[in-house]
Protein backbone atom coordinates (compact mmCIF):
# COMPACT_ATOMS: atom_id res chain seq x y z
CA UNK A 1 0.00 0.00 0.00
CA UNK A 2 1.17 3.30 -0.95
CA UNK A 3 2.37 5.73 1.89
CA UNK A 4 0.36 8.67 2.78
CA UNK A 5 1.72 12.14 2.74
CA UNK A 6 0.91 15.48 5.13
CA UNK A 7 1.41 18.66 6.36
CA UNK A 8 2.58 18.36 10.01
CA UNK A 9 6.22 17.52 8.87
CA UNK A 10 6.45 18.86 4.89
CA UNK A 11 5.02 16.89 1.70
CA UNK A 12 7.31 13.77 2.98
CA UNK A 13 5.62 13.45 6.13
CA UNK A 14 3.63 10.25 6.76
CA UNK A 15 0.23 9.71 8.22
CA UNK A 16 -1.51 6.97 10.04
CA UNK A 17 -3.29 4.50 7.87
CA UNK A 18 -6.87 5.50 8.85
CA UNK A 19 -6.26 9.17 7.12
CA UNK A 20 -7.01 9.92 3.52
CA UNK A 21 -4.37 8.06 1.08
CA UNK A 22 -2.21 10.31 -1.50
CA UNK A 23 0.52 8.87 -3.42
CA UNK A 24 3.94 10.33 -1.75
CA UNK A 25 7.87 10.72 -3.03
CA UNK A 26 8.54 7.16 -1.35
CA UNK A 27 5.93 5.53 -3.25
CA UNK A 28 7.16 2.39 -5.53
CA UNK A 29 6.76 2.04 -8.02
CA UNK A 30 5.43 5.90 -8.06
CA UNK A 31 1.78 6.07 -9.47
CA UNK A 32 1.21 8.20 -12.46
CA UNK A 33 -0.99 10.64 -12.95
CA UNK A 34 -3.25 8.29 -15.22
CA UNK A 35 -3.28 5.83 -12.11
CA UNK A 36 -4.52 8.63 -9.64
CA UNK A 37 -7.36 9.60 -12.56
CA UNK A 38 -8.67 5.98 -12.60
CA UNK A 39 -8.34 5.65 -8.64
CA UNK A 40 -9.84 8.74 -7.73
CA UNK A 41 -13.22 8.16 -5.84
CA UNK A 42 -16.63 8.15 -8.55
CA UNK A 43 -18.97 10.08 -5.97
CA UNK A 44 -15.78 13.15 -5.70
CA UNK A 45 -15.69 16.17 -7.95
CA UNK A 46 -11.87 16.28 -10.02
CA UNK A 47 -9.87 18.86 -11.39
CA UNK A 48 -6.77 17.93 -13.94
CA UNK A 49 -4.37 20.46 -14.55
CA UNK A 50 -1.44 18.25 -16.56
CA UNK A 51 1.89 19.66 -17.35
CA UNK A 52 3.94 16.76 -19.13
CA UNK A 53 6.60 18.48 -21.75
CA UNK A 54 9.74 18.59 -21.05
CA UNK A 55 10.40 22.69 -20.93
CA UNK A 56 11.23 24.85 -18.36
CA UNK A 57 7.26 25.95 -17.61
CA UNK A 58 4.21 24.25 -16.47
CA UNK A 59 5.29 21.20 -15.90
CA UNK A 60 3.74 19.97 -13.10
CA UNK A 61 0.68 17.67 -13.18
CA UNK A 62 -1.84 18.76 -10.32
CA UNK A 63 -5.26 16.81 -9.36
CA UNK A 64 -7.81 18.46 -7.22
CA UNK A 65 -11.16 18.45 -5.43
CA UNK A 66 -13.10 21.35 -6.10
CA UNK A 67 -15.04 22.43 -3.34
CA UNK A 68 -16.68 25.38 -4.85
CA UNK A 69 -17.90 26.34 -8.80
CA UNK A 70 -19.08 29.14 -9.68
CA UNK A 71 -20.46 30.14 -13.60
CA UNK A 72 -20.06 33.72 -15.18
CA UNK A 73 -22.81 33.72 -17.50
CA UNK A 74 -23.35 35.88 -20.54
CA UNK A 75 -25.55 39.25 -20.15
CA UNK A 76 -25.39 42.81 -22.06
CA UNK A 77 -25.58 43.69 -19.08
CA UNK A 78 -22.51 41.96 -17.15
CA UNK A 79 -19.26 42.76 -16.72
CA UNK A 80 -17.56 39.09 -16.95
CA UNK A 81 -14.00 40.32 -15.95
CA UNK A 82 -14.71 42.09 -13.31
CA UNK A 83 -16.32 39.10 -11.87
CA UNK A 84 -13.34 36.48 -12.44
CA UNK A 85 -11.14 39.13 -11.33
CA UNK A 86 -13.37 39.85 -8.23
CA UNK A 87 -13.32 36.16 -7.92
CA UNK A 88 -9.41 35.38 -7.92
CA UNK A 89 -8.71 38.51 -5.45
CA UNK A 90 -11.61 37.08 -2.67
CA UNK A 91 -8.96 34.42 -1.44
CA UNK A 92 -5.92 36.57 -2.35
CA UNK A 93 -2.67 35.75 0.44
CA UNK A 94 0.27 37.00 0.20
CA UNK A 95 3.03 34.47 -0.26
CA UNK A 96 4.47 33.52 2.92
CA UNK A 97 0.45 32.59 3.97
CA UNK A 98 0.55 29.50 1.56
CA UNK A 99 2.62 26.90 0.83
CA UNK A 100 4.17 26.87 -2.11
CA UNK A 101 6.99 24.61 -4.24
CA UNK A 102 9.05 25.95 -6.86
CA UNK A 103 6.80 25.50 -10.16
CA UNK A 104 3.56 27.80 -9.78
CA UNK A 105 1.04 25.11 -9.95
CA UNK A 106 2.39 23.31 -6.82
CA UNK A 107 0.80 25.95 -5.27
CA UNK A 108 -2.24 24.21 -2.98
CA UNK A 109 -5.03 26.70 -3.13
CA UNK A 110 -6.18 28.75 -5.99
CA UNK A 111 -8.99 28.69 -9.04
CA UNK A 112 -9.06 26.07 -11.72
CA UNK A 113 -10.37 28.68 -14.40
CA UNK A 114 -11.75 27.79 -17.91
CA UNK A 115 -12.31 31.14 -19.87
CA UNK A 116 -14.06 30.24 -23.36
CA UNK A 117 -13.40 32.11 -26.31
CA UNK A 118 -16.70 33.75 -26.81
CA UNK A 119 -15.05 36.27 -23.22
CA UNK A 120 -12.95 37.93 -25.99
CA UNK A 121 -16.42 39.57 -27.35
CA UNK A 122 -16.80 41.59 -24.17
CA UNK A 123 -12.92 42.70 -24.51
CA UNK A 124 -13.54 44.14 -27.45
CA UNK A 125 -16.81 44.63 -28.40
CA UNK A 126 -16.60 45.77 -31.88
CA UNK A 127 -16.58 41.76 -32.62
CA UNK A 128 -19.90 41.68 -32.51
CA UNK A 129 -22.61 38.92 -32.29
CA UNK A 130 -22.71 38.27 -28.65
CA UNK A 131 -26.24 36.85 -28.92
CA UNK A 132 -24.57 33.74 -30.73
CA UNK A 133 -23.59 33.24 -27.01
CA UNK A 134 -26.36 31.15 -25.67
CA UNK A 135 -27.47 32.20 -21.94
CA UNK A 136 -26.96 28.81 -20.53
CA UNK A 137 -23.59 28.50 -22.14
CA UNK A 138 -20.69 29.99 -19.53
CA UNK A 139 -18.71 32.41 -20.58
CA UNK A 140 -16.20 31.06 -17.69
CA UNK A 141 -15.94 28.17 -15.14
CA UNK A 142 -14.21 28.97 -11.66
CA UNK A 143 -13.08 26.42 -9.30
CA UNK A 144 -12.25 26.90 -5.96
CA UNK A 145 -9.51 24.04 -4.93
CA UNK A 146 -8.52 23.89 -0.99
CA UNK A 147 -5.39 21.73 -1.52
CA UNK A 148 -3.67 19.74 -4.82
CA UNK A 149 -1.82 16.50 -5.97
CA UNK A 150 0.98 17.16 -7.29
CA UNK A 151 3.51 15.75 -9.64
CA UNK A 152 6.42 16.20 -10.81
CA UNK A 153 7.10 14.83 -14.66
CA UNK A 154 10.97 15.34 -14.50
CA UNK A 155 11.73 13.74 -10.99
CA UNK A 156 8.82 11.60 -11.37
CA UNK A 157 8.10 12.33 -7.52
CA UNK A 158 4.38 13.73 -6.21
CA UNK A 159 3.81 16.13 -3.51
CA UNK A 160 0.76 17.24 -1.46
CA UNK A 161 0.07 21.23 -1.44
CA UNK A 162 -2.60 22.80 1.08
CA UNK A 163 -4.53 20.56 3.43
CA UNK A 164 -4.44 16.98 2.83
CA UNK A 165 -7.72 16.28 4.22
CA UNK A 166 -9.68 18.12 1.30
CA UNK A 167 -8.61 15.38 -0.64
CA UNK A 168 -10.42 12.10 -1.25
CA UNK A 169 -8.96 9.07 -0.24
CA UNK A 170 -7.60 7.12 -3.00
CA UNK A 171 -6.25 3.33 -3.05
CA UNK A 172 -3.22 3.13 -4.57
CA UNK A 173 -2.46 0.24 -4.42
CA UNK A 174 0.21 -1.06 -6.81
CA UNK A 175 -2.45 -4.18 -7.26
CA UNK A 176 -5.27 -2.01 -7.28
CA UNK A 177 -3.22 0.06 -9.96
CA UNK A 178 -2.18 -2.86 -12.37
CA UNK A 179 -5.97 -4.28 -12.22
CA UNK A 180 -7.50 -0.73 -13.25
CA UNK A 181 -4.63 -0.53 -15.62
CA UNK A 182 -5.61 -3.51 -17.34
CA UNK A 183 -9.38 -2.53 -17.98
CA UNK A 184 -10.00 -1.30 -21.44
CA UNK A 185 -10.26 2.62 -22.02
CA UNK A 186 -13.24 4.27 -23.51
CA UNK A 187 -12.64 4.16 -27.33
CA UNK A 188 -13.16 7.37 -29.49
CA UNK A 189 -15.78 7.13 -32.29
CA UNK A 190 -15.02 10.01 -34.78
CA UNK A 191 -18.05 10.79 -37.37
CA UNK A 192 -16.45 10.86 -40.30
CA UNK A 193 -16.67 14.45 -42.19
CA UNK A 194 -19.28 14.79 -44.97
CA UNK A 195 -18.16 15.86 -48.18
CA UNK A 196 -20.47 18.77 -48.07
CA UNK A 197 -18.71 19.67 -44.84
CA UNK A 198 -15.38 19.73 -46.43
CA UNK A 199 -16.01 22.02 -48.99
CA UNK A 200 -18.27 24.01 -46.65
CA UNK A 201 -14.75 24.63 -44.72
CA UNK A 202 -12.74 24.78 -48.02
CA UNK A 203 -14.89 27.73 -49.31
CA UNK A 204 -14.94 29.59 -46.00
CA UNK A 205 -10.84 29.19 -46.25
CA UNK A 206 -11.36 30.53 -50.05
CA UNK A 207 -13.21 33.60 -48.59
CA UNK A 208 -10.78 34.15 -45.72
CA UNK A 209 -8.04 34.34 -48.43
CA UNK A 210 -9.94 37.23 -50.46
CA UNK A 211 -10.02 39.24 -47.17
CA UNK A 212 -6.42 39.22 -46.85
CA UNK A 213 -5.72 40.07 -50.54
CA UNK A 214 -8.12 42.49 -50.60
CA UNK A 215 -6.04 43.77 -47.19
CA UNK A 216 -8.35 43.27 -44.65
CA UNK A 217 -6.31 41.43 -42.74
CA UNK A 218 -3.03 39.45 -42.39
CA UNK A 219 -3.96 36.19 -41.17
CA UNK A 220 -7.17 34.66 -40.01
CA UNK A 221 -7.72 31.00 -38.26
CA UNK A 222 -10.48 29.12 -39.20
CA UNK A 223 -12.02 25.98 -37.30
CA UNK A 224 -14.90 23.80 -38.10
CA UNK A 225 -15.89 21.02 -35.61
CA UNK A 226 -15.41 17.14 -35.57
CA UNK A 227 -18.30 15.20 -33.72
CA UNK A 228 -17.92 11.66 -32.08
CA UNK A 229 -19.14 9.37 -29.21
CA UNK A 230 -17.15 7.13 -27.06
CA UNK A 231 -18.88 4.24 -24.32
CA UNK A 232 -17.84 3.99 -20.78
CA UNK A 233 -16.11 6.08 -18.18
CA UNK A 234 -15.65 10.02 -18.90
CA UNK A 235 -12.47 9.95 -16.12
CA UNK A 236 -11.21 6.94 -18.03
CA UNK A 237 -11.03 8.55 -20.78
CA UNK A 238 -9.50 11.26 -19.55
CA UNK A 239 -6.68 9.27 -18.03
CA UNK A 240 -6.38 7.66 -21.00
CA UNK A 241 -5.84 10.52 -23.68
CA UNK A 242 -3.69 12.81 -20.70
CA UNK A 243 -1.50 10.04 -20.81
CA UNK A 244 -0.91 9.05 -24.38
CA UNK A 245 -1.22 13.03 -25.95
CA UNK A 246 1.48 13.72 -23.38
CA UNK A 247 -0.09 17.25 -23.49
CA UNK A 248 1.84 20.17 -21.96
CA UNK A 249 -0.67 21.99 -21.01
CA UNK A 250 -3.54 19.52 -20.74
CA UNK A 251 -6.39 19.63 -18.60
CA UNK A 252 -9.78 18.27 -17.74
CA UNK A 253 -12.36 19.87 -15.69
CA UNK A 254 -16.18 18.83 -14.37
CA UNK A 255 -19.03 21.31 -14.74
CA UNK A 256 -21.50 19.14 -13.90
CA UNK A 257 -22.65 15.21 -13.65
CA UNK A 258 -22.94 15.68 -17.60
CA UNK A 259 -20.68 18.03 -18.98
CA UNK A 260 -16.74 18.12 -18.59
CA UNK A 261 -14.08 19.61 -20.59
CA UNK A 262 -11.27 17.62 -22.03
CA UNK A 263 -8.40 19.55 -23.10
CA UNK A 264 -4.76 17.80 -24.88
CA UNK A 265 -3.18 21.52 -25.66
CA UNK A 266 0.43 21.66 -26.38
CA UNK A 267 -0.06 25.52 -26.21
CA UNK A 268 0.92 28.00 -23.55
CA UNK A 269 -1.14 30.95 -23.08
CA UNK A 270 0.31 33.24 -20.11
CA UNK A 271 2.60 31.99 -17.64
CA UNK A 272 3.11 34.45 -14.82
CA UNK A 273 5.01 34.35 -12.12
CA UNK A 274 3.95 37.51 -9.49
CA UNK A 275 7.07 37.48 -7.47
CA UNK A 276 9.34 38.29 -10.62
CA UNK A 277 6.16 40.04 -12.08
CA UNK A 278 7.23 37.78 -15.67
CA UNK A 279 5.09 36.77 -17.81
CA UNK A 280 5.57 34.04 -21.25
CA UNK A 281 3.72 33.77 -23.70
CA UNK A 282 4.37 30.63 -26.24
CA UNK A 283 2.16 31.03 -29.38
CA UNK A 284 2.54 28.12 -31.75
CA UNK A 285 1.79 28.22 -35.59
CA UNK A 286 2.87 25.36 -38.01
CA UNK A 287 2.08 21.85 -38.09
CA UNK A 288 3.15 18.43 -39.62
CA UNK A 289 1.84 14.81 -39.26
CA UNK A 290 4.57 13.46 -36.55
CA UNK A 291 5.43 11.24 -39.25
CA UNK A 292 7.16 13.66 -41.31
CA UNK A 293 10.68 15.20 -41.54
CA UNK A 294 10.27 18.18 -38.90
CA UNK A 295 12.68 19.77 -41.71
CA UNK A 296 9.86 20.09 -43.87
CA UNK A 297 7.96 22.22 -41.15
CA UNK A 298 11.24 24.20 -40.07
CA UNK A 299 11.77 25.43 -44.39
CA UNK A 300 8.22 26.19 -44.65
CA UNK A 301 8.41 29.80 -45.80
CA UNK A 302 4.64 30.04 -44.74
CA UNK A 303 4.44 28.39 -41.53
CA UNK A 304 7.16 30.40 -40.72
CA UNK A 305 5.41 34.13 -42.12
CA UNK A 306 2.37 33.04 -40.06
CA UNK A 307 4.06 32.64 -36.66
CA UNK A 308 6.29 35.89 -37.42
CA UNK A 309 2.51 37.53 -37.79
CA UNK A 310 1.92 35.63 -34.43
CA UNK A 311 4.64 37.24 -32.73
CA UNK A 312 4.52 40.60 -33.48
CA UNK A 313 0.78 41.16 -32.18
CA UNK A 314 1.85 38.92 -28.94
CA UNK A 315 4.56 41.48 -28.78
CA UNK A 316 2.01 44.24 -28.80
CA UNK A 317 -0.38 42.45 -26.62
CA UNK A 318 2.20 42.30 -23.93
CA UNK A 319 3.05 45.74 -24.58
CA UNK A 320 -0.24 47.37 -23.42
CA UNK A 321 0.88 46.20 -19.49
CA UNK A 322 4.55 45.33 -19.78
CA UNK A 323 7.35 48.13 -18.38
CA UNK A 324 8.39 49.84 -21.16
CA UNK A 325 11.75 48.26 -23.15
CA UNK A 326 11.09 44.76 -21.47
CA UNK A 327 8.94 43.00 -23.87
CA UNK A 328 11.80 40.43 -25.44
CA UNK A 329 11.12 38.02 -27.92
CA UNK A 330 13.65 34.90 -26.44
CA UNK A 331 13.09 31.84 -28.67
CA UNK A 332 11.79 33.57 -32.48
CA UNK A 333 10.87 29.43 -33.84
CA UNK A 334 11.14 26.06 -32.26
CA UNK A 335 10.34 22.80 -33.65
CA UNK A 336 8.86 21.43 -30.88
CA UNK A 337 7.32 17.59 -30.99
CA UNK A 338 3.98 17.09 -29.37
CA UNK A 339 1.94 14.01 -28.87
CA UNK A 340 3.54 11.59 -26.02
CA UNK A 341 6.88 9.59 -25.64
CA UNK A 342 6.53 7.33 -29.54
CA UNK A 343 8.00 9.84 -32.03
CA UNK A 344 6.08 8.42 -34.68
CA UNK A 345 2.81 10.04 -32.74
CA UNK A 346 1.82 13.44 -32.69
CA UNK A 347 2.71 16.34 -34.67
CA UNK A 348 5.54 19.04 -35.15
CA UNK A 349 4.72 22.43 -33.99
CA UNK A 350 6.27 25.59 -34.45
CA UNK A 351 6.37 27.94 -31.37
CA UNK A 352 7.97 31.32 -30.65
CA UNK A 353 8.71 32.44 -26.59
CA UNK A 354 7.70 35.95 -26.03
CA UNK A 355 8.68 37.27 -21.97
CA UNK A 356 8.01 40.79 -20.40
CA UNK A 357 8.13 42.21 -17.02
CA UNK A 358 4.87 43.94 -16.02
CA UNK A 359 4.75 47.36 -14.89
CA UNK A 360 3.64 48.71 -11.43
CA UNK A 361 -0.32 48.04 -11.12
CA UNK A 362 -0.61 45.23 -13.46
CA UNK A 363 -1.39 41.76 -12.81
CA UNK A 364 -2.98 38.52 -14.11
CA UNK A 365 -6.63 40.31 -14.85
CA UNK A 366 -4.64 42.72 -16.76
CA UNK A 367 -2.60 40.24 -18.71
CA UNK A 368 -5.91 38.75 -19.52
CA UNK A 369 -7.42 41.98 -20.71
CA UNK A 370 -4.61 43.00 -22.73
CA UNK A 371 -3.86 39.59 -24.55
CA UNK A 372 -7.00 37.24 -24.43
CA UNK A 373 -7.63 35.29 -27.22
CA UNK A 374 -4.29 34.25 -27.98
CA UNK A 375 -3.58 35.62 -31.63
CA UNK A 376 -2.45 32.40 -32.35
CA UNK A 377 -6.33 31.19 -32.49
CA UNK A 378 -7.63 34.83 -34.34
CA UNK A 379 -4.73 35.70 -36.91
CA UNK A 380 -3.83 39.67 -37.39
CA UNK A 381 -4.67 42.08 -36.60
CA UNK A 382 -6.79 40.38 -34.02
CA UNK A 383 -9.78 42.11 -33.74
CA UNK A 384 -10.63 42.22 -38.00
CA UNK A 385 -9.35 38.37 -37.81
CA UNK A 386 -12.02 38.12 -35.35
CA UNK A 387 -14.45 39.51 -36.84
CA UNK A 388 -14.28 37.42 -39.79
CA UNK A 389 -14.14 34.04 -38.32
CA UNK A 390 -17.77 35.35 -36.62
CA UNK A 391 -18.97 35.81 -40.24
CA UNK A 392 -17.70 32.70 -41.86
CA UNK A 393 -17.36 30.35 -38.76
CA UNK A 394 -20.94 29.77 -38.46
CA UNK A 395 -20.45 28.80 -34.51
CA UNK A 396 -19.94 29.39 -31.06
CA UNK A 397 -16.58 28.19 -30.21
CA UNK A 398 -17.02 28.03 -26.67
CA UNK A 399 -14.16 26.80 -24.26
CA UNK A 400 -12.46 25.70 -27.82
CA UNK A 401 -9.61 28.28 -28.06
CA UNK A 402 -10.09 29.80 -25.13
CA UNK A 403 -7.83 29.16 -21.75
CA UNK A 404 -7.80 26.79 -19.23
CA UNK A 405 -5.82 26.62 -15.64
CA UNK A 406 -5.40 27.50 -12.76
CA UNK A 407 -4.66 31.38 -11.08
CA UNK A 408 -3.43 30.72 -7.35
CA UNK A 409 -3.93 32.54 -4.21
CA UNK A 410 -0.69 34.10 -4.42
CA UNK A 411 -0.89 35.68 -7.91
CA UNK A 412 0.76 33.17 -10.27
CA UNK A 413 -1.36 32.14 -13.24
CA UNK A 414 -0.90 29.67 -15.87
CA UNK A 415 -3.55 28.99 -18.47
CA UNK A 416 -3.53 27.34 -21.59
CA UNK A 417 -4.58 28.41 -25.18
CA UNK A 418 -7.80 25.62 -25.28
CA UNK A 419 -6.66 23.91 -28.67
CA UNK A 420 -7.15 20.17 -29.22
CA UNK A 421 -10.14 20.79 -26.91
CA UNK A 422 -13.18 18.23 -26.41
CA UNK A 423 -16.72 19.30 -25.10
CA UNK A 424 -18.05 15.96 -23.69
CA UNK A 425 -21.65 16.12 -22.95
CA UNK A 426 -22.86 12.80 -21.83
CA UNK A 427 -21.66 10.14 -24.61
CA UNK A 428 -21.16 13.18 -27.03
CA UNK A 429 -17.92 14.88 -28.09
CA UNK A 430 -17.36 17.89 -29.71
CA UNK A 431 -14.22 18.66 -30.88
CA UNK A 432 -13.11 21.77 -32.95
CA UNK A 433 -9.99 21.73 -35.07
CA UNK A 434 -8.96 25.09 -37.43
CA UNK A 435 -5.63 26.12 -39.12
CA UNK A 436 -3.95 29.59 -39.81
CA UNK A 437 -5.07 31.17 -43.44
CA UNK A 438 -2.39 33.20 -45.30
CA UNK A 439 -2.03 34.87 -48.68
CA UNK A 440 -0.59 31.42 -50.22
CA UNK A 441 -2.86 29.30 -48.41
CA UNK A 442 -4.22 25.91 -49.87
CA UNK A 443 -7.68 25.35 -49.02
CA UNK A 444 -7.25 21.55 -49.60
CA UNK A 445 -4.24 21.69 -47.40
CA UNK A 446 -5.82 23.73 -44.65
CA UNK A 447 -8.62 21.09 -44.37
CA UNK A 448 -5.97 18.34 -44.35
CA UNK A 449 -4.00 19.88 -41.86
CA UNK A 450 -7.64 20.52 -39.74
CA UNK A 451 -7.61 16.45 -39.77
CA UNK A 452 -4.44 15.70 -38.96
CA UNK A 453 -5.42 17.80 -35.44
CA UNK A 454 -7.64 15.05 -34.65
CA UNK A 455 -5.61 12.22 -34.51
CA UNK A 456 -4.96 13.12 -30.62
CA UNK A 457 -8.46 12.12 -29.71
CA UNK A 458 -8.36 8.49 -31.21
CA UNK A 459 -5.51 8.10 -28.57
Amino acid sequence: MALRAGSGGGPGHVRPASEPQHPTPTSNPAPSPADVIRAWPSDQPLGVVYRAGDHDVSRCTLLVKPCDTRFVLASRESDPLGEIERTWASTRKARASCWAAEPCETIGQGWLTAMSYELGRWIEPSVGCTARVAASQPLAVLQRFEAALAFDHTSGRWSVAGNPQELPRLDLDPLARAERAKETPPSVHITEPTDDSRRRYESTVARAIEYIRAGDVFQVNLAHALHATFAGDRRRLAAALLESSGAWHGSYIELDHRRAILSLSPELFVDYRDQERRAVMRPMKGTRPATHDPGELARSPKDHAELAMIIDLVRNDLGRVADFGSVRVEHERAIEHHGGANPSHGVWQGVATIAASLRAGMGPIDLVRAAFPSGSVTGAPKVRAMQIIDELEGFARGFYCGSLGVASDIGDLALSVAIRTAMIEDDRVVFPVGAGIVADSSPADEWRETLAKSGVLRG
